[in-house]
């Protein structure tokens, strides 16, 4: 049946498997253009058009040239940034995964086979409590490249695009990390909102993307620590 799927993906969506996640109402995983993706609502969350939008994102920070040796993910859904630096960049980096909603997780392992990430921890906490608490108890906690990919069914909350969230990903990058933030697609895009204020203040190199496989892309937001 899964192999049926596949085959009629490539002439409209093939739903595997739907679920009721514990922060989104729905959770799909599909064959789409050949491929299995993970899906809330009207949203991708891995392996779709997301997963295309980070892997231009991680080439515009040059990420195969820097080889990160240590990768903090948060948001990390189904598995999609580890895939692109594992399976399609060739890196081997420690990987710390960041997950929300539970139901992700068990997608994530039964659909998604992240067993294949060999040097990968999860912890299923949200991204706040996780950079404001748990990030404390571990003993290697600065990172090459931290990557944010965090929002609800396309909203990105609040929380984790204040002035302390930026401060403490900035306190947890090595000297030459980068920090990779995407925000979903949004209107009327600014180099000068105050987001955007917020992140150039706080990072010592900052480059703003729109990206985008649609009519509204989203902005990626790069920063590096230098000090």
């Amino acid at each position: 049946m899964a192999v049926v799927g596949k085959l009629l993906s490539w002439v409209f969506p093939y739903r595997i498997k739907r679920l009721e996640g514990k922060l989104t109402k729905v959770l799909e995983v599909t064959f789409e253009n050949g491929k299995k993706v993970l899906n809330a609502g009207e949203v991708n969350y891995s392996y779709g058009a997301l997963h295309a939008i980070f892997r231009i994102a991680l080439n515009k920070a040059n990420i195969i040239t820097n080889s990160p040796s240590n990768v903090l993910i948060l948001g990390f859904g189904a598995g999609s940034i580890a895939s692109i630096l594992v399976d399609e960049f060739g890196q081997d980096p420690i990987l710390i995964g960041v997950e929300a909603d539970p139901v992700v997780l068990q997608l994530a392992r039964q659909e998604f086979n992240i067993e294949r990430f060999l040097k990968l921890e999860l912890f299923n906490c949200t991204a706040e409590l996780f950079m404001s608490d748990t990030i404390q108890k571990i003993p290697s906690n600065k990172f090459d490249l931290i990557a944010v990919d965090v929002f609800v069914e396309g909203v990105v909350p609040g929380s984790v695009m204040n002035i302390n969230f930026l401060e403490s990903l900035y306190k947890h990058l090595n000297l030459n990390g980068v920090v990779i933030f995407n925000e979903m697609p949004v209107s009327n895009f600014s180099d000068e909102d105050d987001f955007s204020k917020k992140f150039k203040f706080i990072f010592d190199e900052s480059e703003i993307h729109l990206i985008g496989i649609s009519d509204t892309p989203n902005r990626i937001f790069i920063g590096k620590r230098k000090n």
